[in-house]
């Protein structure tokens, strides 16, 4: 009986050292923890049922990740996750000959798509130089749904010489801002709800300094995801429309020899009637330059000839001198 009176006495003994100790070391990392500068104080570092936002130090709370399915993650193409945000970029020149008709077709080309020129540049054809080769450059920006149909449709501008497409997957940086984004609004409204049950003007200016750090931090965030947005929305096409003379689809390395020796003689005909041309489109310029030297070409072949003759007729006379 005594034992076991000594066992519960012993047992009633630790239970309290053990509380006791607790207390202690709850008092005392109570008593360590460093403070806030400008932190508000009192019954705001209680609040919100034990959580403190200024013993977070104002940090970033930590970002939720973005509810992704793996199988669409892993699986497949990229085009086929529908978490994707992808930005697309094509750049297409193009060969025409009829320039007008071409640009006009491109301005019902992006109105049927519900799309919008960004830029719009054209060279060549000046008062001085009315009939030289005209060049432009459009930016383009079309909703990203009718990116294939504008692509199939642009090939009837023009002869397409050559595209490059590209594209950029941003939803990894878009969804870590877009969390980052979430969590500042928290803290906002936290703040905000702390702001109206503030009474000291201590407290008050401090939560004012933290509500603008996290207002400016919004405005960024929400500006990076704007950005984000407009360029995920709508494409972006780089067009290059080139006038030329003749649009003409050069024959390549695996065509048959009978097609490439075609190919050849039509080049050498063609080369040859331009240089035709050229020459005439010089002489035009050059016509007074060209009529002084025929000129003075008929002029030599006269004083020549006279020359000549001169000679000739010395020449008889003395034979004739020599042989009475």
């Amino acid at each position: 009986m005594k034992q076991k009176l000594f066992v519960l006495c012993m047992s009633a003994a630790l239970l309290l050292a053990g509380c006791g100790g607790g207390a202690m070391a709850g008092s005392t990392a109570a008593s360590s923890a460093p403070s806030t500068p400008g932190a508000p104080s009192g019954e705001f570092q209680e609040s919100w049922g034990g959580e403190n936002y200024w013993d977070m130090g104002g940090a970033d709370f930590a970002p939720a990740e973005p509810d992704i399915p793996l199988g669409e993650a892993e699986s497949g193409s990229v085009y086929q996750n529908t978490r994707a945000k992808l930005i697309r970029r094509a750049e297409l020149s193009i060969q025409t000959e009829q320039f007008d008709q071409s640009e006009a077709a491109l301005n019902q080309l992006v109105d049927s798509c519900g799309g919008y020129f960004e830029t719009s540049s054209r060279y060549g054809g000046s008062w001085r130089d009315v009939n030289a080769n005209r060049n432009g450059e459009y930016t383009v920006r079309v909703p990203a749904e009718k990116y294939s149909q504008f692509v199939t449709s642009a090939g009837d501008l023009g002869y397409v010489t050559s595209i490059n497409e590209t594209s950029e997957d941003v939803g990894e940086a878009y969804y870590d801002t877009e969390a980052r984004l979430k969590t500042q609004r928290t803290k906002q409204e936290r703040l905000l709800a702390l702001l109206e049950r503030a009474e000291t003007m201590e407290d008050i200016i401090a939560l004012e300094n933290a509500l603008s750090d996290v207002e400016y931090q919004i405005e960024q965030y929400s500006s990076t995801l704007n950005r984000y947005d407009a360029l995920i929305g709508f494409a972006t096409f780089n067009i290059y429309l080139n006038e030329v003379n003749r649009v003409t689809q050069e024959v390549g390395e695996t065509a048959s020899l009978g097609a490439r020796m075609a190919a050849g003689f039509q080049a050498s005909f063609r080369g040859l009637g331009q240089g035709f041309q050229n020459f005439l489109i010089w002489a035009s310029y050059n016509i007074f330059l060209l009529v002084i030297l025929a000129a003075a070409a008929v002029v030599a072949v006269i004083v020549g000839k006279r020359e000549l003759d001169k000679r000739n007729g010395k020449g008889d006379k003395k034979g004739e001198q020599e042989h009475p």
